[in-house]
């Protein structure tokens, strides 16, 4: 019986920490989000990011000063480059949002001269945290949109009727 109260008080007065980090992890979320990707500071990429961070995504570079360098390199393509937060969930020190990405290409990106082209697509972002920073990223891109506003691809074109609309 002893046993069982004692684990009961240690889960009692863990729970409430557990709670605190989580939103703790998603207010540091909103706050690298608001910071570094909406005011374009290069700067508060260190405040958010570990040294030794890593990214997961084979797309982009996988260490913070590549970040930085990326981050460069986007927003002089798109100076109006803006993340649409939708959903933002924690659990332990894991931290998944949903967000819509927006921006106008009014610079080169990549090699591709300015085009005015208006760009939204949404990723999922994943991240670890680790010291009240984020230590590792991974991300599910929805990368069609964004691949036929900087004309990389054309736009789909509409599947013929089939069945009865065909007719």
């Amino acid at each position: 019986m002893r046993t069982i109260l004692l684990a009961a008080i240690i889960a009692a007065i863990l729970t409430p920490a557990r709670a605190a980090d989580t939103e703790a992890n998603k207010a540091l979320y909103r706050a690298f989000m608001e910071e570094v990707w909406n005011k374009h500071d290069l700067s508060a990429i260190d405040r958010y990011l570990v040294p030794t961070f890593i990214e997961h995504n084979a797309n982009l570079p996988p260490s913070l000063e590549g970040r930085k360098k990326f981050a460069t390199a986007l927003w002089a393509g798109f100076s109006d480059y803006h993340p649409e937060i939708q959903d933002v969930v924690a659990e332990g020190d894991h931290v998944v949002a949903r967000v819509v990405w927006t921006g106008t290409q009014d610079g080169p990106f990549q090699g591709r001269p300015a085009t005015g082209n208006r760009l939204r697509f949404a990723t999922a972002d994943f991240f670890r945290v680790e010291g009240g920073k984020f230590a590792e990223h991974w991300d599910v891109v929805d990368s069609l949109p964004r691949a036929v506003a900087l004309g990389i691809v054309q736009p789909p074109k509409p599947a013929p009727p089939t069945g009865e609309a065909a007719k």
